[in-house]
C-alpha cells in the first residue's frame, strides 16, 4: 500500500492564527507531528509522499529542505515533495534547486492555501518545469478552515485549464475536491494524468458514501489513490473509514461497491505513471 498524502511539521512551523483556526473547527492542532512520529505512522505501507508546506498568505511555512533531510531517513519509502509559494522571488527557480539539489520528486500547491488564481502567470513557469521535468504535483483544490483561505480559487474545475495548457503534467487533486467531489470526478474523467486521492473524508460519511457512488457510476475507480493527511488522519482510521462505505453500501437499495472494491482501491499504484517509480 502507498500513502499519497501525508504531513510533517512541527509548531513553530505555523502560525498562531492558523493552529488557533484549526484547534476551533477541528477540535485537535490540525498539522504538528514530530518526524519520529510520522516515521511510525508509515510503516505499514511501502512508500509515503511527504510534503512541505508553504503559504506567505496565512503564515507558515514546513521547509523544503526539512522535508529533503527527512526523506533522506528512508529515500525508497519516503518521497519528498516540494511547495513553493509563487508570490515569492523567483520561485521557480528554487523549484529547480528543490529538485536537482535537495532531491524532492513532487510539488505541493495551493491555490487557496496560497492565494493565487490557478493560472496565474506566475505559476506558468512553474507548470512548464513540471511538465518538462516528469515531476508530479499534488493540488489542494479544495474547501479548508482558515478564514483567509479564497474560496473562488478553490474549485476543481479550474484545473481543467491547467491540464489543456499542459497536457503531459501529472497532477493528484486532494481530498476528491472536497466539497466539490462532482467537480473533481468530471475532471480526472477527462483528463488522463489527472487522478484523486480520498485522504481525509471518511468523518463525512454520507458525502464519501455518495462520493465514492458517483466514482463507481463515472467508471473514474481507477483515478481514486490511497492517502491518509496524516497526522490529521490516522493509517488505521482512514483504512476502517474506507471499509465501513462497504457497510453503508449494502443498506442502501442501490448498487453498491465490495471489499473487492476497496481493496482495489488501497492498492492502486500509479507510481510509475506519475514518474516516482
Amino acid at each position: 500500500m502507498i500513502d499519497y498524502h501525508t504531513h510533517i511539521g512541527e509548531q513553530h512551523h505555523y502560525s498562531e492564527e492558523f493552529l488557533r483556526e484549526g484547534l476551533k473547527m477541528r477540535g485537535t492542532p490540525a498539522l504538528k507531528t514530530s518526524l519520529d512520529q510520522h516515521s511510525r505512522a508509515v510503516e505499514r505501507v511501502s512508500h509515503a509522499v511527504v510534503l512541505a508546506f508553504r503559504s506567505r498568505l496565512l503564515g507558515f511555512n514546513v521547509p523544503n529542505d526539512y522535508v529533503a533531510e527527512y526523506c533522506q531517513r528512508d529515500p525508497e519509502k519516503l518521497i519528498g515533495f516540494a511547495c513553493v509559494d509563487p508570490h515569492d522571488h523567483d520561485a521557480p527557480g528554487e523549484l529547480k534547486d528543490c529538485v536537482h539539489n535537495l532531491g524532492l520528486r513532487g510539488l505541493k500547491t495551493s491555490p487557496i492555501y496560497q492565494g493565487y488564481e490557478p493560472m496565474d502567470e506566475r505559476m506558468l513557469p512553474i507548470y512548464r518545469f513540471c511538465e518538462n521535468s516528469g515531476v508530479p504535483i499534488l493540488t489542494h483544490h479544495g474547501t479548508t478552515f482558515p478564514r483567509r483561505a479564497p474560496l473562488k480559487w478553490a474549485h476543481p474545475e479550474q484545473l481543467e485549464e491547467v491540464a489543456l495548457a499542459f497536457p503531459e503534467l501529472r497532477i493528484i487533486i486532494a481530498h476528491l475536491g472536497h466539497p466539490w467531489e462532482v467537480e473533481t470526478i468530471s475532471v480526472i474523467r477527462k483528463h488522463p494524468h489527472i487522478y484523486s486521492d480520498v485522504s481525509g473524508l471518511f468523518y463525512r460519511p454520507w458525502q464519501l458514501y455518495n462520493s465514492l457512488m458517483l466514482c463507481k457510476e463515472y467508471g473514474v475507480w481507477n483515478k481514486l489513490i490511497f492517502g491518509t493527511d496524516y497526522p490529521v488522519t490516522t493509517f488505521d482510521e482512514a483504512v476502517a473509514g474506507l471499509y465501513k462505505m462497504v457497510d453503508y453500501a449494502s443498506r442502501m437499495p442501490f448498487p453498491g461497491f465490495t471489499d473487492k472494491d476497496i481493496e482495489a482501491l488501497l492498492a492502486n499504484n500509479v507510481l510509475a505513471e506519475l514518474n516516482l517509480a
